[in-house]
């Protein structure tokens, strides 16, 4: 059991580094042949008198082997999904498909905080200078910053976010057999499960390739879970103990809040149905306890565990008043785009329409199955997750109703932690119905064409030969930007005519100029990601606001390429109109190639006294 069980679990490994042809016929394979072993298995079941019993699925041997395939396992997630991610990232970034709106966003908050600047967003403000907090309010994303700050380009975010999902992913996996360990006969079945499903788990993928911060979320939701259970085994602890335990986990709570301003929202639905359980099972006893003459259960079990899910409700409470109510009061309302705003914004009609009912409630039902749980044994979690899943089901937001994209943060870390409770429950599952599991898992993920993702892929932007020539033309804009030019010794027909960095300025400043921090860059949609990272980058939206902006700058630039753009979401005569303004906002064209124009902005003369 051991031994098929390692197998499967490389199946994505496998994908990773396999060409995309091959994803979708290998992975129905792979449901066929677990299809056949439920039926097989099945009908050995109906067939067979003696029933067998789940602890006799492993032998001693396996159980000892076991810690060594999960090594092999981890190591070959690793290695390929590392592989994946270099692929993958390289042909989005030389694609021009990191969008302003995200990556190049996110980026430069982060990078703003490195620099000491706060959370200060030029993509998701009206000004371009007011705080991302207020568009969603996640401190926790600042954890990247070290990536992003380290590592140059623009590749630090997704060095960081691929590091992420990659820990997470083994971190869960590590936690499940830590409890595994503790009866191998009992739990081990259903560990194997657990690891077959989390190595292919398509919504943990879904995070990790969307490049956004959120992939933090599963990852301190594990630190707070894994505190929450560690809960069970304090009874006998002294009161000095408890309290230090407490302020664990409630840090561990306060770590998984920051990451997204509507964690707790999820954390109070997920815990309701498991809190009116308890509160039933406390009235159980209670009577029962009156009608044989115990009236003291104030030291029963559901009273501790109730009095600690007061304790998280009580910090959760306070928090969602202080993000929603308390710091808007007192954030700057006209500078940022609210989340609300967001939320109520129309999307263009080549997005992706909103599914019927029918089709949530498979999303549902996947995601049940996705976490290793079965389907409806663990019935309080599974409805805390419904409850959770409710707010996608009501969305009018595509992404979001269809759990796509990063947007599976919301239900994850609940699903995972579900499955750790599936494994150190006392439900049994049958060999069949285990394969059963692994048919509907890999049946879905083989449906999904974007589990993985394409790493070649074509710009929809325009032809190859364009796309070299922006890219070479940008790294020759980048030297601009860094030059100490000013005018001097060079016109500007003369920068279109010799397409070079005039001899004037014969050095990139990025070795001469001290202050590179306040080189600002109005960049179009799909250039930044070549826009060099020691610069201040703005989107062309932001040049409306382009005086008090540059006011703060030593230089500023705004990068233009009319031809080079998608006509449905970004028609060519917005690009012109943005770079009209420019002009009569006092902007000179510098530099200009077949594609690529560079404008810069003058200085306001200086008052004379």
């Amino acid at each position: 059991m051991v031994y098929l069980f390692f197998l499967y679990s490389l199946v994505s490994p496998f994908l990773f580094i396999s060409p995309k042809n091959f994803h979708a016929p290998f992975q129905k394979g792979v449901f066929l042949f677990s299809f056949l072993l439920f039926i097989i298995s099945f009908w050995k079941e109906t067939k067979s008198k003696n029933k067998l019993n789940p602890t006799d699925w492993l032998s001693e041997n396996q159980i000892k082997l076991l810690p060594y395939f999960l090594f092999l396992s981890c190591i070959a997630f690793l290695l390929s999904s590392t592989y994946h991610a270099i692929h993958l990232t390289k042909a989005i970034g030389e694609s021009f498909l990191f969008q302003d709106a995200d990556y190049i966003g996110i980026s430069d908050i982060l990078l703003s905080v490195a620099k000491g600047d706060g959370f200060t967003s030029a993509y998701y403000s009206e000004s371009g200078q007011g705080s991302y907090l207020r568009h969603h309010f996640a401190p926790g994303m600042a954890i990247l910053t070290p990536f992003v700050s380290l590592i140059p380009n623009r590749w630090g975010l997704a060095v960081g976010v691929f590091f992420l999902y990659q820990l997470g992913t083994i971190l869960w996996l590590l936690w499940a057999y830590r409890i595994t360990k503790e009866n191998p006969k009992e739990f081990g079945i259903k560990f194997l499960l657990f690891w077959v499903l989390l190595t292919n788990q398509l919504y943990l993928y879904r995070i990790g390739s969307s490049y956004h911060f959120e992939v933090l979320v599963p990852l301190f939701g594990l630190f707070f879970f894994y505190l929450w259970e560690k809960r069970k085994k304090r009874e006998d602890l002294p009161a000095f103990h408890s309290w230090i335990f407490n302020s664990l986990l409630v840090l561990a709570l306060v770590l998984y809040l920051i990451q997204k301003e509507d964690i707790g929202i999820y954390i109070i639905l997920f815990f309701l149905p498991s809190t009116f359980h308890q509160f039933y099972r406390l009235w159980i006893t209670s009577r029962i306890g009156k009608l044989n003459g115990e009236l003291d259960r104030d030291d029963s079990l559901d009273t501790k565990n109730l009095k600690v899910l007061c304790l998280v409700f009580s910090i959760v409470f306070l928090w969602l008043g202080f993000v929603f109510f308390i710091y808007p009061m007192f954030s700057e309302k006209n500078n940022s785009v609210s989340w609300t705003q967001v939320l109520t914004q129309e999307y263009h009609v080549a997005f992706k329409q909103v599914t019927g009912f029918q089709k949530s409630f498979q999303i549902f039902l996947e995601l049940i199955v996705s976490g290793g749980i079965g389907i409806f044994q663990m019935l309080p979690e599974v409805l805390g997750i419904g409850l959770v899943y409710a707010t996608h089901l009501f969305s009018s937001r595509p992404w979001h109703h269809e759990v796509y994209t990063y947007y599976s943060y919301t239900l994850l870390p609940f699903v995972l932690y579900t499955g750790i409770l599936w494994i150190q429950s006392e439900k049994k599952i049958s060999v069949s119905f285990s394969f059963l599991i692994l048919a509907c898992l890999f049946w879905k993920n083989s449906l999904d064409q974007n589990f993985p993702l394409n790493t070649k892929r074509n710009s929809p932007w325009t032809s190859v030969a364009m796309q070299e020539e922006i890219r070479s033309d940008l790294q020759e804009a980048n030297q601009i930007f860094f030059s100490q030019y000013r005018n001097r010794g060079a016109t500007s027909l003369e920068w279109e005519k010799t397409n070079q960095i005039p001899l004037t300025n014969p050095h990139p400043a990025e070795s001469s100029i001290k202050n590179t921090e306040r080189i600002f860059v109005f960049s179009q949609y799909n250039l930044s990601f070549f826009v060099s990272d020691k610069t201040k980058t703005y989107p062309l939206e932001q040049i409306k606001n382009a005086d008090s902006i540059c006011k703060n700058a030593n230089l500023c630039y705004a990068v233009f390429a009319p031809e080079f753009t998608d006509e449905i979401l970004w028609p060519k005569s917005r690009i012109l109109a943005y770079r009209k303004e420019w002009e009569n906002q006092r902007g000179e064209l510098v530099w200009k190639t077949k594609q690529l124009e560079v404008w810069k902005r003058q200085s306001l003369p200086k008052k004379t006294k």
